[in-house]
């Protein structure tokens, strides 16, 4: 009989700890039908597949030509247990991963434990899952995976701007790719304010993210009859507007809450709107229309004029330019996906009818 030792952390590791015969036996590691390595092992040998990411993969072992053993890494996950941390510590990246983690456990049948960077937003809301600090040990796993945006092929199969934020998790954890909403903990307190209000959120991690009319767009809300509630963590010195003394996010939930509706930006707080249910009119024009959320979204951009830079495949983002324009900088034409949107357009989105 054979005896074997087999796990995917940090790769796929085979190992031969017994066989039936003193032999050498030709060894197949594959993705389904596609042949990804070959080589030849006797007892106490081992072998190692550097891909990171799960796959439908299956180990097959030849006395000769002669097909003696197969085994389905997939079904070898049933019943062990499966770590998944994340390398991003941003918020919006956590809330669009979190749902594939449950999914996993769902579809493979193994338990999970997960480190992310804000295990306090899920540990209620996902009781299935089991969650950990950053940096703890996990022992006993059969398999890794670590959820991020990766320009590695070894740990993502498609190239990250090429797909919807949410489908790196489904990748790498060999899931049918569906939107799936997050699940958080949050419970609604009293109204924080006595009338009527929208939220907003004026900043981003990159300048290309963000939009420039924040102060005439204000002016239209407050002349409609709204009073306007920023949330950003920093102060934007915008005039007319309310900034919360508390933005811890039990805080900024329930703002959003009890507003009417959310105006922001391609950031953590306009996924943090959408998981609690809230519309959010997001302007984004550096990012292809799906690459965010879909649902109880209305997406405001202008595709007439240079846009979508940030799902470009020839294109990396350089997180160390904080002007990264990847075909305008230092021209014109700087950012003009962003500036090409008036207060007037995204007004227009909010209420049709008055336009």
């Amino acid at each position: 009989m054979f005896k074997y030792k087999i796990h995917q952390v940090d790769g796929l590791y085979f190992e031969l700890i017994e066989t039936p015969k003193k032999r050498d036996y030709k060894i197949q590691i594959l993705d389904g039908e596609n042949l990804l390595y070959e080589t030849t092992l006797s007892a106490n040998m081992w072998a190692k597949y550097d891909r990171k990411y799960l796959c439908d993969f299956w180990v097959k072992i030849y006395d000769g030509d002669i097909l003696v053993y197969d085994i389905s890494f997939l079904k070898e996950l049933k019943n062990k247990r499966v770590f998944i941390s994340y390398e991003s510590s941003s918020l919006g990246d956590g809330l669009a991963w979190i749902p594939y983690c449950q999914e996993f456990k769902k579809k493979y049948g193994c338990e999970v434990v997960v480190s992310t960077f804000h295990n306090f937003m899920y540990e209620k809301t996902y009781p299935e899952l089991k969650f950990v600090p950053r940096g703890a040990r996990v022992d006993n796993l059969v398999a890794m995976y670590t959820l991020g945006w990766f320009y590695d092929k070894k740990k993502e199969p498609l190239h990250p701007a090429t797909i919807p934020l949410q489908k790196s998790a489904s990748n790498i954890l060999n899931l049918e790719f569906s939107e799936i909403k997050p699940d958080v903990v949050f419970t609604p307190d009293e109204r924080p304010l006595p009338y009527k209000y929208v939220t907003i959120s004026t900043r981003s991690t990159a300048q290309c993210k963000h939009w420039y009319y924040w102060q005439e767009l204000v002016d239209m809300l407050r002349d409609a009859g709204y009073y306007v509630v920023e949330l950003s963590k920093e102060y934007d010195k915008l005039e007319g507007v309310i900034y919360p003394a508390e933005k811890d996010l039990d805080s900024v939930m329930n703002y959003l809450h009890h507003s009417e509706f959310y105006i922001g930006l391609s950031s953590g707080i306009s996924w943090l709107s959408w998981a609690i249910g809230k519309k959010v009119y997001m302007i984004s024009n550096f990012t292809e229309s799906d690459h965010e959320f879909q649902s109880n979204c209305v997406r405001i951009n202008n595709t007439k004029v240079c846009n979508s830079c940030w799902n470009n495949p020839l294109f990396k983002f350089n997180k160390g330019d904080w002007w990264w324009c990847p075909e305008h900088e230092d021209t014109e034409r700087h950012f003009e996906c962003h500036k090409s949107i008036s207060a007037g357009d995204v007004f227009s989105h909010l209420f049709p009818s008055q336009s």
